[in-house]
């Protein structure tokens, strides 16, 4: 949760949800959205969120400071020896710039417009939800500083069989191959890693399930739920590890910290 650097979950305080018992909340008073609006929700996403990222790190990690971006050169973003690079790929930016703008001007904002704005949506769309979907999945863990350590973090990862062959050929195995690059350099991952090890073949499928199953994670040190059942009051105590909770305040895997007290 302190360590990632994008797709930073939101968690319980950030969204107003109560800290009450689970069943005590109207749900679908804080998530009841329709499916068209969701989808409106999942498109904007798939469009914006990257160059969202870049301008004012939306989705990034929040103990940066307001205004971090990745156009300044001084950013906490950059180490000094980075900084000569930055400026010189802003400058490589207002090149681009002006060159669509003269673009504009000899062919027509339609035209530009068609070979060059929609294209470039369309990249957007696509790298956003490769890396969407490689960090974020109903059963991999957010670990808070306490029990984060780098192999860790780099086993919260999870492949996908995007496009099938499409996606092997085209996109040269980035999205089949992603675990490996935050960890090992062998093809022989799955087996060394065992049940470490993730894989989803579906798509865009698993897209739409990830964005209405992915909503929250529970706020920073321990969380108490306490319920009343059988004439017996509940504790759950929830300590370092993670998960996302759906639309439904429901985790689809839970931490073996987890402790219930009856």
């Amino acid at each position: 949760m302190e360590r990632d650097e994008v797709y930073v979950p939101q968690t319980r305080m950030e969204l107003n949800i109560p800290s009450k018992p689970d069943s005590e909340i109207d749900w679908d008073e804080i998530f009841g959205d329709t499916p068209i609006y969701t989808l409106f929700l999942l498109i904007r996403q798939q469009v914006l969120a990257f160059p969202a990222y870049l301008l004012m790190n939306v989705s990034g990690q929040k103990r940066y400071p307001q205004f971090t971006n990745h156009f300044d050169p001084n950013s906490i973003l950059f180490n000094k020896s980075q900084r000569r690079a930055v400026i010189i790929s802003n400058y490589g930016i207002l090149t681009m710039v002006m060159a669509i703008y003269l673009c504009c001007q000899k062919y027509g904002l339609a035209a530009v417009v068609k070979y060059y704005g929609i294209p470039w949506l369309s990249v957007t769309h696509w790298f956003i939800m490769i890396t969407y979907l490689h960090h974020t999945h109903p059963l991999l863990p957010h670990y808070r500083n306490p029990e984060w350590s780098f192999q860790r973090g780099a086993a919260a990862t999870i492949d996908r069989d995007f496009l099938g062959w499409q996606g092997r050929f085209f996109l040269h195995d980035v999205a089949h191959f992603h675990v490996i690059t935050e960890r090992s350099n062998t093809i022989f991952v799955g087996l060394s890693w065992g049940p470490l090890y993730a894989f989803i073949r579906t798509v865009f499928q698993a897209l739409w399930n990830t964005y209405n199953e992915c909503q929250f994670v529970e706020d920073e040190g321990v969380y108490f739920n306490v319920t009343w059942e059988n004439s017996m009051l509940n504790f759950i105590l929830l300590g370092n590890v993670l998960f996302y909770r759906n639309k439904r305040g429901e985790a689809q895997r839970r931490s073996i910290h987890e402790v219930q007290i009856s």
